[in-house]
């Protein structure tokens, strides 16, 4: 092989890997909202970092995986989703965030939540009038 041609393949293979990590962070928001949608925790827990800045109701700390999980059920079980809608997104920084709507049976709060590395960051929920 040439130089030529290894100079060919290694930046061949560098784009592949770019184009593959950006196809999965891109997968990581249909399933964060499907889990808005749909009230399942479980669906968003599969996104998050081993540790989640998490701004919800009197709840603002660095929690864990587990822990915010748990507090998002315990949410979900007081504020039955009705669905969730996309209001902004964007990406900044190899990062992704999205700006959106959860329409819930006792009001409507927005969501936040910035991705880095196919992984939720940040997390806020917030009552539309906060």
């Amino acid at each position: 092989m040439t130089m030529k041609n290894l100079k060919y393949s290694l930046s061949l293979i560098a784009l592949v890997l770019a184009f593959t990590v950006q196809a999965q962070q891109m997968d990581a928001i249909p399933d964060i909202v499907a889990g808005f949608n749909s009230g399942y925790s479980d669906a968003i827990a599969e996104h998050l970092n081993d540790n989640v800045e998490l701004v919800i109701k009197n709840a603002n700390n660095v929690f864990t995986k587990q822990q915010t999980k748990t507090i998002l059920t315990d949410f979900f079980k007081k504020n039955p989703p009705l669905r969730f809608s996309i209001m902004h997104r964007g990406d900044k920084e190899n990062a992704q965030f999205v700006i959106g709507n959860l329409e819930t049976t006792n009001g409507t709060y927005r969501v936040y939540f910035l991705i880095k590395k196919n992984l939720v960051q940040q997390l806020r929920i917030e009552g539309s009038n906060d």
